[in-house]
């Protein structure tokens, strides 16, 4: 009864190694692709209410996010006067990023509908597509 016994030994053997791996809190699925890097808008369109898209890089403006490996944030929103339909506007992106699976938010001191926008991270571009806040539709595709 050799062969019964080195069965049971292997089948012992691997239920203690995944019981050790289920202790450990490995659940088996990989962390997510951290998401570290200068990102800069490729994309950037936004719909004001009741008016056509306007190309926000096309005119000058543009976003640029830099996210630390700490999940801290800096950068620069830049909008010129005939997206915002009164005067220029630069703002700062500095704050933190939070993640959860794909889904990513910017919280930044500055008061912008980037923060209001529910962002998704796919492999080198973090984006948002035809999501409104406050009336206005934005696609925003930020590039690493």
């Amino acid at each position: 009864m050799p062969n019964l016994r080195t069965a049971f030994r292997s089948v012992f053997a691997a239920v203690a190694v995944l019981s050790t791996l289920a202790a450990c809190g490995d659940d088996g699925l990989a962390d997510p692709e951290p998401i570290a890097g200068t990102y800069a808008a490729t994309t950037f369109r936004v719909t004001p209410p009741s008016a056509t898209e306007i190309n926000v890089l096309a005119l000058g403006g543009n976003l640029t996010i830099i996210v630390g490996a700490n999940g801290t944030t800096t950068g620069t929103l830049n909008l010129p006067a005939v997206v915002t339909g009164d005067e220029a506007l630069q703002a700062s992106m500095a704050g933190i990023v939070e993640r959860d699976g794909n889904g990513v938010s910017f919280d930044q001191m500055a008061d912008t509908f980037v923060r209001d926008l529910n962002w998704t991270v796919a492999g080198s571009t973090i984006t948002v597509t035809n999501q409104s806040v406050a009336g206005a539709t934005y696609t925003i595709v930020l590039t690493r």
